[in-house]
């Protein structure tokens, strides 16, 4: 059955001329939260703020609960869930709380995690083109290699065919090259394959490798029917495993699942999600993008000028931005 989506001013969508009900969820820490006063107060549209600070922040129109801190924003996003299963919005936003700029630089907590030409109103408008789930994949690795690649539209802005699509336009080629850090936080310890296998895909672990497309940052949108396609027990069970520890290992490999935490019937470990370069025996040493990986980008996208890792542009008005996550 096809349905008419109305778009007015944020917060007034509906869809056969039954309002929407969106909610924003944010996981803070010590982020300036300003900018989501723009959103907060608007009709069908609720902004909850889950603060894991000793300073709680008061956004007009929003509501601030405190939150032991524990288990990074994947630990916010489950409890969320968990205690609203049966009063969930009709279209949820997870976020970080970080202002949604463009970018990231490994280290500075200002990051917004943006792919170029997405904003935050790409994620809070619900359905888009009818579907019930918005990602905007600017990150992949591969387990249990821990290799990684970024989309090129989180390192590099201008690029033409660069948007809000989930995978970029230009399949393989919309990504960087595959990298390697051995100080990544996805080897710090314990083994993500059988995580996943645990808790995720709730099969066995048959030990082959396994490649995840993600949102970096944990920014993502979700339908009420979408996360319930699990039950409460299956998020119940993720959020005791994440309620350990302040900043547990699960806390930095739930950022890579999410796709397949909500979508049990297009896992990746079967179904891969987005085209991407194929992973050879050689990797490059990231996660900053070194001279070989600016050439490379280069020969993808003429004329786009990057930024060093010492911050020098070497170009007149475009910018490359350094990886990691």
């Amino acid at each position: 059955v096809a349905h008419m989506l109305s778009l007015g001013s944020i917060g007034s969508w509906a869809i056969d001329g039954t309002s929407i009900r969106t909610e924003v969820v944010l996981a803070h820490y010590a982020e300036d939260v300003s900018w989501v006063s723009q959103y907060a107060g608007k009709a069908n549209l609720d902004v909850t703020i889950y603060s894991k600070s000793d300073k709680i922040p008061k956004i007009a129109g929003a509501v601030t609960l405190p939150l032991a801190n524990f288990g990074r924003e994947s630990h916010t996003f489950l409890h969320h869930i968990v205690f609203n299963y049966d009063n969930l919005a009709d279209w949820t936003v997870f976020s970080q709380a970080t202002a949604p700029t463009w970018g990231y630089m490994i280290g500075d907590s200002s990051n917004g995690h943006m792919n170029d030409k997405v904003n935050f109103d790409d994620y809070v408008r619900p359905f888009p083109e009818g579907r019930d789930s918005f990602f905007v994949m600017n990150a992949a690795t591969q387990f249990p290699k821990a290799a990684q690649l970024n989309r090129l539209g989180i390192v590099v802005q201008g690029l033409p065919d660069e948007g809000p699509e989930m995978c970029p336009k230009q399949g393989a080629d919309g990504w960087t090259d595959w990298w390697f850090d051995a100080n990544h936080p996805h080897l710090r310890r314990g083994d993500m394959l059988e995580f996943y296998h645990k808790y995720v895909a709730l099969s066995d672990n048959d030990r082959k490798p396994l490649t995840l497309a993600f949102a970096q940052g944990g920014r993502f949108a979700v339908s009420r029917s979408r996360i319930r396609a699990r039950p409460r027990s299956y998020y119940t069970k993720m959020l005791v495993a994440l309620s350990r520890k302040v900043n547990p290992q699960e806390g930095f490999w739930m950022e890579a699942v999410w796709w397949d935490i909500f979508h049990p019937e297009a896992l990746q470990s079967k179904i891969p999600l987005c085209q991407l370069p194929v992973l050879g025996e050689t990797l490059t040493r990231g996660p900053y993008a070194d001279a070989g990986i600016r050439d490379a980008i280069r020969g993808r996208a003429p004329n786009v000028a990057a930024i060093s890792s010492d911050g020098s542009h070497q170009g007149p008005d475009r910018q490359l931005r350094g990886r990691g996550h």
